[in-house]
């Protein structure tokens, strides 16, 4: 006579073990489909999201340096100095000198640059800086005595810059300032120094990289 009780031990035997079979299957599969991709994970995948990405901050830059200057451009971006607390306008959130984007960032509501980042980066969570890098007299970029606009840490990045000219009759365009940059610059603290000494020799004032390191 077939013994019922040891066959249905054995069903539930392997009944257990294709349960136990299909959830380790589904956990596999949720943590496959849970990868995100970032533009620090090597392999072809990663290129393309790191050239797609260098292409949007390019063309963040570039539509913010064509601006009108009403919407606070990129040359006005880079002139927005408040003398009296030594920073970019309404910085102090960091007590740099500089922006720290937050949903309330002057960074934001200020310039046609930082609604881009905003809608595009920022609130997709990923992180980035602005440096100002300036010509010295030698006309090249001086790396060592840059000015950040925005920093928010460390970390590999794709890279994007885009070129500014500041002009001698150029302005600070902060509220209430209205200082020309060379006189900000020697009596007044802004960090963007003349690429030559001689303020009749050029009206260009200096040449300044807008370079963004997105991450």
């Amino acid at each position: 006579m077939r013994d019922n009780t040891t066959t249905d031990r054995g069903q539930a035997y392997t009944l257990e073990g294709f349960v136990s079979a299909m959830i380790v299957l589904m956990a596999v599969l949720f943590a496959l489909q849970s990868v995100v991709i970032t533009p620090t994970t090597g392999g072809l995948a990663d290129r393309t999201v790191e050239a797609q990405m260098q292409q949007e901050t390019q063309d963040a830059l570039l539509i913010a340096a064509t601006a009108d200057e009403e919407e606070n451009n990129l040359s006005r971006m880079v002139r927005y100095w408040d003398i009296d607390n030594g920073e970019f306008q309404d910085a102090n959130d960091s007590g740099q000198g500089y922006y720290q984007p937050s949903n309330d960032s002057a960074f934001y509501d200020e310039f046609v640059l930082g609604t881009i980042m905003f809608d595009r980066f920022t609130s997709s969570g990923m992180s980035y800086n602005i440096e100002l890098v300036a010509q010295n007299e030698s006309g090249e970029f001086d790396d060592e005595n840059s000015t950040y606009l925005v920093y928010q840490g460390e970390s590999e990045a794709v890279t994007a810059s885009y070129t500014v000219t500041l002009y001698e009759s150029d302005t600070l365009t902060a509220p209430g300032e209205d200082d020309e940059l060379r006189d900000a610059y020697e009596d007044e603290n802004y960090p963007i120094p003349p690429a030559h000494d001689n303020e009749g020799d050029s009206k260009v004032y200096n040449v300044v990289e807008v370079r963004m390191y997105i991450w």
